[in-house]
């Protein structure tokens, strides 16, 4: 496991996705002839087929801990040969509790979940002033240092956001619904000492929650929640993450022994925040093609879905994405295209109107901005 340059990420969510988003162009339906090689040629196409059922952040910023869970998820699925797409709540890693997860401000390895405890990170993307994650750390803390994360069985999105979703509410409304919760809770923080204020602030924010959120919550929890001194805090409590402790609610990370985390491109000796060398489209494409052929998906992080070009992508438009294959597509003037499979966070329904995922290579690289480890994957240890 290497020590690396963080790079945090406020990721996008689709809510705010007006249009085309250049990073994920598809290609022309015109191109539909796929080459019939395989990884390990300079032309061909291959995929990781046995994925976890795509999810969605719905109106969260968390894309960083939904590309862990997934990366996660897969290994899992390979080392256990389970049929991924399958698998009970109980066996899924909950991207909600691996939002708990990052380092010391020192930066030193957490040799536990509570040495890293911060609270949830949970970013409704409104105001882009806060960073969320970053999904290589969050992988590495989960997968090879804590090796265990609470499960979908004891915490879940789906489940806390069940009551909106059956109102057909919008991931806007479910955004705007998160930043008013963060204004609850700092109304009811900065009015300490004054009984009736946070009694009418009390009131108004328990109206909000049990109309929106499936939470069941006793007045004793919700008061807990609101004695928190963070919001990431009173997050974690509300939504019930920091009681996933028990055996039966946790999901455990099966193949850490035997792996280690690798990531591309590397820094500079001098300036970790500057490439070593840089980085071709035709070399970035021959990495993920490598690391594909190996039976594993890649992390993809850095990445600009804003209309700004890829240098100067401001914070609110980051992103993280899974790469899960590769193909060459040309049409019948033997034009060719190199295309990507991207598994995004933005639920089935954006796979479903996207090709399934499949994205222009060239597109999603130029809408990237070369850092250091944007790419991570597991690998056999050596």
């Amino acid at each position: 496991m290497r020590i690396f340059l963080f790079i945090f990420f406020v990721c996008f969510n689709a809510n705010t996705a007006l249009g085309n988003i250049p990073a994920f162009t598809k290609i022309d339906s015109s191109f539909s002839k796929v080459s019939s090689g395989n990884c390990g040629s300079e032309k061909g196409a291959c995929e990781i087929k046995n994925m976890p059922r795509v999810a969605s952040q719905d109106g969260l910023g968390i894309c960083y801990a939904y590309v862990a869970a997934t990366m996660m998820q897969t290994e899992n699925c390979r080392v256990l040969k389970q049929v991924c797409a399958t698998l009970s709540e109980d066996q899924l890693f909950s991207p909600i509790d691996l939002t708990r997860l990052s380092r010391p401000k020192d930066g030193s390895k957490p040799s536990n979940i509570k040495a890293s405890y911060n609270g949830l990170r949970l970013e409704s993307n409104s105001s882009g002033n806060d960073l969320s994650g970053d999904p290589h750390d969050t992988v590495m803390i989960a997968a090879l240092l804590t090796q265990e994360t609470g499960s979908e069985a004891c915490v879940s999105l789906d489940k806390i956001l069940s009551k909106m979703n059956e109102k057909g509410a919008t991931q806007k409304t479910q955004a705007a619904m998160w930043e008013r919760l963060k204004n609850h809770y700092n109304s009811y923080r900065s009015k300490l000492g004054c009984d009736s204020c946070l009694s009418q602030i009390y009131a108004t924010a328990v109206d909000d929650i049990n109309e929106n959120l499936n939470l069941k919550s006793s007045n004793q929890d919700l008061l807990k929640a609101f004695a928190q001194d963070t919001y990431e805090k009173f997050l974690d409590e509300l939504l019930g993450a920091s009681k996933c402790s028990e055996t039966g609610q946790l999901a455990f990370f099966e193949g850490a022994s035997k792996v280690t985390y690798e990531m591309f491109p590397e820094p500079g000796d001098k300036d970790p925040k500057k490439l070593k060398e840089s980085v071709t489209p035709t070399q970035f494409k021959n990495k993920v093609k490598e690391v594909l052929k190996t039976g594993r998906p890649l992390s993809l992080g850095n990445i600009c879905v804003g209309p700004e070009p890829a240098a100067n992508c401001r914070p609110q438009n980051h992103h993280a994405i899974v790469i899960a294959g590769y193909r060459e597509i040309c049409n019948e003037g033997g034009k060719c295209r190199d295309a990507f499979k991207v598994i995004n966070s933005w639920g089935k329904s954006w796979q479903d109107e996207n090709d399934g995922g499949w994205v222009d290579a060239d597109s999603l690289i130029e809408h990237t901005k070369m850092q250091p480890y944007i790419l991570g994957w597991f690998a056999d240890k050596k």
